[in-house]
């Protein structure tokens, strides 16, 4: 078989993580469309850090009052280690508060980047903007591979490249489609970069918190949240935020109004979905890598893509050109990016060497040898077969 699925048990974390996603997604859309009809943009940002530390301190009230402090739970039969005082960290606190600080400034500056961006805009500029997202969000996992080589030591293998590449040449063909049928916008790619980086500085900071530090996730939620919240809340100095609270405090609907009440009660449901998104983000960032919380967030990319289309109520022919280009470039970026996640194993050109599925399968066909030289003889085998 040429391809096969790389099942690991279990992928519910980033299930969950897309799952969250998607139905926030069409909360903000009938919050802002259907129901209050005004941008809340950072309103949604401010209630998503408060929740988050909401979220977090019932989950470690309930924890505590379990005394479930100690190494219990178990995932894929590994044993999953929550923060014990008895773990020692090789970095002293000051540098583990500086890295959370700065996880909390690259979270920032990835929420509110695009959102000073599309609350300067229209509603039709703002919603392109949505669309080109889509078009380029895959350049996150080319971007988290080559900072987690040379930050964590996370190796690329050959099926590693091989995704990388193709990804590489579907973004350059979406550009020039791009640039041919006159619908580049350059301001919009600009913020998706800074965005797109921040994301992974924020994902490679907390996987290192992670692995090397032991800090809880809950309590990294919490103080990320805490931070994330202050720096928010200066933003409501300037005229733009302070005008967007505005609109929600005193909406034109009225307190009397059904629509209005119904609109915070989803504002709220916004705000424990976007919680819950991000610690599911972090656990997949944890148990998996930042790469595959780069696959998570892109799945949904050919829907976002294609929504945006039909959502043009007269597309040209250059549009209609555009849009099965990108389109077809953005099954193709999923699909390599579920190669370098290993969820699916092309098994041809060697693709399908140092992948998990691979290693178990020729461990499982081993037989014991009878003598140290048969040994030798078979660890090199394993060693010229695993080698790139």
């Amino acid at each position: 078989m040429l391809i096969r699925f790389g099942f690991r048990e279990s992928l519910l974390y980033p299930g969950l993580f897309v799952l969250y996603l998607a139905i926030r997604r069409i909360v903000k859309y009938l919050l802002e469309v259907q129901l209050l009809e005004i941008k809340l943009s950072y309103n949604l940002v401010l209630i998503m850090f408060i929740f988050e530390i909401i979220i977090g301190l019932i989950y470690l009230f309930f924890r505590n009052r379990k005394n479930d402090t100690t190494v219990t739970s178990e995932f894929m039969g590994i044993p999953l280690i929550k923060e014990d005082s008895s773990l020692k960290r090789p970095d002293s606190n000051l540098k583990v508060i500086i890295l959370i600080i700065l996880a909390a400034y690259f979270e920032m500056i990835g929420v509110t980047s695009r959102r000073y961006l599309t609350i300067n805009t229209t509603s039709n500029e703002s919603n392109l903007y949505d669309e080109y997202h889509a078009k380029y969000r895959s350049s996150e996992i080319i971007i988290a591979s080559i900072l987690c080589l040379f930050t964590l030591k996370i190796k690329i293998y050959r099926h590693h490249i091989f995704s990388l590449i193709v990804i590489v040449i579907c973004l350059v063909v979406i550009s020039i489609t791009e640039i041919f049928c006159q619908t580049y916008k350059l301001i919009f790619c600009v913020f998706i970069l800074i965005s797109s980086i921040s994301r992974v500085f924020l994902d490679t900071i907390e996987r290192y918190l992670f692995e090397i530090d032991f800090v809880d996730i809950y309590k990294i939620t919490i103080f990320e949240g805490v931070i994330d919240t202050i720096f928010t809340s200066f933003l409501f100095l300037f005229d733009g935020p302070k005008e967007e609270l505005m609109n929600l405090l005193y909406n034109k609907k009225g307190v009397n109004n059904l629509k209005y009440w119904i609109g915070i009660f989803l504002f709220l449901v916004y705000g424990a979905l976007s919680a819950l998104k991000n610690i599911n983000r972090r656990f997949t960032v944890k148990i998996y890598s930042p790469m595959t919380r780069a696959l998570a967030e892109s799945i949904l990319d050919p829907f976002f893509i294609t929504y945006g289309y039909i959502g043009n109520k007269q597309p040209n022919e250059k549009e209609l050109i555009s849009f099965i280009v990108t389109f077809i470039c953005s099954i193709l970026m999923v699909f390599c990016s579920c190669i370098y996640n290993e969820i699916f194993v092309l098994y041809c050109f060697g693709l399908e060497r140092k992948t998990h599925l691979y290693v178990l399968h020729t461990n499982s066909n081993l037989e014991l040898p009878e003598d140290n030289n048969k040994n030798e003889s078979l660890d090199d085998d394993i060693d010229q077969n695993s080698d790139i």
